[in-house]
């Protein structure tokens, strides 16, 4: 009885039609103007506090909670845990991701289940290398000593601004950005990682952690008395910027022209899922140009 209630019902056109597929729900890519405004007004807030440190007592200031001025001297410059662990181990292990990252890229031109990875990972080689670069050529361009060799800290050399020429006869001190808080910022690629893979927890990720990272190497050398909190700003500001210029010529500017015919990395529905993001649009035209075999 029922199967003949339902027949009837379909013939008198009664039933509702079959759903039909849903087109994907994904939200609309971000506009170029839009992702240049976004990822350039970070820098434009770190240069303003940067500005207001330099410009100010508070850099001094803030150095001053780490100096003795009965000692005459910073008590943790030659601490052996600060210098081993946070000065020289962890750096390493950035040093380490790197040449992972540089070994993974070379490997996928002899493996192709990595090819699709390729400029992926030749990004990451690049942002981790050439971002903690761009700080020590600035670094090496730099006029101003370290907090411990000023005269207010026991010292013997005047106190200069981050952007002050030296004295007459005063030599450059070539410690005017932390090269040791760019080795943490340099991890603000993965941000940008989680962008291109349209991964939100793993951009989060790579933005608080690579920010987290480029601090806590900073204030450790902030606290031994080698740098000022504007040299460790100055740093990440450098490393995001040379991050973002590197996003944009192998991405384009809104990050989302990851795309290779190579099948994914791995095999079954966990590996294409994954792979899924890096081949739904063009590669940029910078990219094209280098590999035309490739597009």
């Amino acid at each position: 009885m029922v199967c003949r209630a339902i027949r009837g019902a379909t013939k008198a056109g009664s039933m509702p039609p079959a759903p039909e597929a849903q087109p994907n729900s994904a939200p609309p890519p971000i506009s170029r103007t839009a992702f240049l405004l976004k990822h350039l007004c970070i820098p434009l807030c770190v240069g303003l506090l940067l500005l207001a440190l330099v410009t100010t007592y508070l850099d001094r200031a803030v150095s001053n909670w780490f100096y003795d001025a009965a000692a005459g001297r910073f008590p943790l410059h030659y601490n052996s845990m600060l210098e081993t662990v946070m000065h020289l181990w962890v750096k390493y292990l950035v040093v380490l991701l790197a040449c992972a990252a540089i070994g993974a890229f070379f490997f996928s031109f002899a493996a192709a289940r990595w090819r699709p990875w390729r400029r992926l990972l030749l990004f990451l080689s690049l942002s981790l290398t050439l971002a903690p670069g761009a700080v020590a050529v600035f670094k090496s361009a730099g006029n101003r000593y370290c907090p411990y060799d000023m005269v207010e800290y026991g010292g013997f050399a005047p106190y200069r601004s981050l952007f002050e020429r030296p004295a007459p006869g005063v030599k450059p001190g070539h410690c005017s950005l932390s090269g040791h808080a760019s080795s943490g910022f340099s991890l603000l690629a993965f941000y940008f990682v989680g962008l291109t893979l349209k991964r939100p927890t793993l951009a989060r990720m790579g933005l608080w952690g690579g920010v987290a990272a480029g601090m806590i190497f900073g204030l450790t050398r902030v606290a031994q008395g080698a740098h000022f909190l504007s040299d460790i700003l100055g740093a990440g500001l450098i490393c995001w910027l040379v991050i973002l210029v590197l996003h944009i010529v192998l991405f384009g500017a809104r990050g989302d022209s990851f795309a290779h015919p190579s099948p994914a990395l791995g095999n079954g529905d966990a590996a294409r899922r994954v792979a899924a993001p890096l081949n739904s649009r063009p590669p940029s035209a910078f990219w094209r140009r280098q590999n035309p075999v490739e597009s």
